[in-house]
């Protein structure tokens, strides 16, 4: 009888752990999710007749020098996962374009799509758009620099190693990352480009990998401790591949950063093709049979724009937003994790 007691005692510890431990590697993520709202976003005045004008004119120059990368009604072929595509991508265009990597001059980020660009975004009405604002402006703020100890990143390798480090998404997420690292070519001894970290997380996890140089383009300045992650802001980024001095990537990871793109939320100017110009300037900087690690919120079935705060892929744009790349693995994760070759 005591047995039994102690038994269901140790039980019912057991479970009580478990369930602190998926409470707790949630609730970064919901809380990640949750702040910084502004209840009155969607009331925000509608933007100035100058303000429009002088988009709409930016977002002609950006598509003329996308060419077919931004044409999101081009078919493609069946891939392992979902449609492959297939486009002609002028980067020297991609780079030199100024409009890209702007800002968008508002006092706050914008709060609605200008009715002329509504097609755009959507990708003429096949993704539903909803509302869900945030306003974290980063591009431009010298308020906002960040800094990145060798220590904080030295014990986040280490918990990264357990399968403990929870990152921004807790734990289950960073392990379903570290899983694709694993098919990832070229992570293990190379020097990889991460785009967009708040925290350096996933830079953790790609030195675990055993990287043997990270560089994190950032909309917000960062100073990086570490002798091994070196940082870098999207003007530089484009300055130095213009002046030809850059040096080519082994492999790309990004985890939770594109889906942003385009949408005002970080100080961004608004881009219907933002996310896919950034996955396609990546293809640009990286090395043939180089990889590409991605995880962005993803339902093959269920896909929709969130203005501002996000977008979700399905079958209809992430064939598009990894243009060009081979499909080579699909992982686990809510933010499910896909492995690329170029």
């Amino acid at each position: 009888m005591q047995y039994r007691q102690r038994l269901g005692i140790v039980i019912v510890c057991l479970g009580v752990t478990m369930l602190f431990s998926v409470y707790s590697q949630l609730s970064d993520y919901f809380t990640y999710k949750l702040v910084k709202v502004n209840s009155d976003a969607p009331y925000i005045s509608a933007p100035s007749s100058a303000y429009v004008s002088n988009l709409l004119t930016s977002i002609e120059s950006i598509r003329k020098d996308c060419g077919q990368l931004c044409n999101t009604s081009r078919t493609g072929l069946p891939g392992p996962f979902f449609d492959h595509i297939l486009a002609n991508v002028n980067c020297i265009a991609l780079f030199k374009n100024k409009y890209i990597d702007i800002g968008h001059g508002l006092p706050q980020a914008p709060g609605q799509i200008p009715t002329e660009l509504i097609d755009e975004f959507t990708m003429n009405g096949r993704i539903p758009l909803k509302k869900y604002y945030l306003n974290q402006q980063y591009l431009g703020q010298k308020d906002k620099k960040l800094v990145w100890s060798e220590k904080l990143i030295e014990d986040w390798i280490a918990l990264a190693k357990r399968g403990q480090l929870n990152g921004n998404y807790g734990a289950i997420e960073t392990n379903a990352l570290r899983d694709g690292l694993q098919h990832a070519p070229n992570i293990k001894g190379g020097r990889v480009l991460v785009i967009g970290s708040e925290i350096p997380w996933v830079e953790a996890c790609v030195l675990e990998a055993g990287a043997r140089e990270v560089v994190t383009l950032e909309y917000a300045e960062i100073v990086s401790e570490h002798p091994l992650v070196k940082t870098v802001l999207p003007y530089d980024f484009r300055m130095n591949f213009l002046n030809e001095k850059m040096e080519l990537f082994d492999a790309v990871v990004t985890f939770s950063s594109v889906e942003h793109s385009g949408l005002g939320r970080y100080g961004d100017a608004l881009n219907p093709w933002g996310d896919i110009i950034a996955i396609a300037r990546a293809w640009c900087v990286t090395r043939s049979r180089g990889s590409l690690t991605i995880g962005v919120q993803y339902n093959f079935y269920d896909e929709f724009l969130r203005f501002n705060a996000d977008r979700w892929y399905g079958k209809i744009r992430y064939p598009y937003l990894t243009t060009n790349w081979k499909q080579i693995y699909r992982g686990e994760g809510y933010q499910r994790v896909h492995v690329f070759t170029k």
